[in-house]
């Protein structure tokens, strides 16, 4: 199997992860799980990395904007779930196995950051209920 060098894969901690120069940066499912904390110094690290005309493509899940949209997202996530064949014991275990761990932001609070960082460019490129995926272009 041939490797392609120009692809690189590293295992870290985000906040101690150091970027090289590049043009495209993809984080799936990933600062959702990153402690608040840290979430604007990664934001700024992927800003000053990306090369002029670079993109970042950032798939997270996300919050409602209020209670009543957050009830109505988990319930049809939760009958998404039933549909596909999981038990109602499945999604509680997997619902409290993420508890502790799983921090969505608002889609607001997630433009707020990639704002902040000095990103201006952003266009949503797919949602699904919570889940929604971003094109942000420095």
């Amino acid at each position: 199997m041939k490797v392609d060098k120009k692809i690189n894969f590293k295992k870290n901690k985000l906040e101690k992860l150091k970027l090289k120069k590049n043009d495209l940066t993809i984080s799936l499912y990933t600062m959702q799980f990153v402690q608040s904390k840290y979430r604007e110094l990664i934001y700024d690290r992927i800003f000053k990395s990306l090369n002029w005309g670079g993109a970042f493509v950032l798939f997270e899940k996300i919050r409602g904007k209020d209670v009543r949209f957050q009830d109505i997202m988990n319930f049809l996530y939760f009958d998404f779930k039933r549909n596909n064949g999981l038990s109602k014991e499945e999604i509680l275990n997997k619902k409290l196995s993420l508890r502790s761990v799983l921090d969505p932001y608002t889609l607001k609070a997630n433009l707020d950051f990639l704002k902040r960082a000095g990103f201006k460019d952003v266009m949503p490129i797919c949602q699904y209920l919570s889940f929604i995926g971003l094109l942000v272009i420095k």
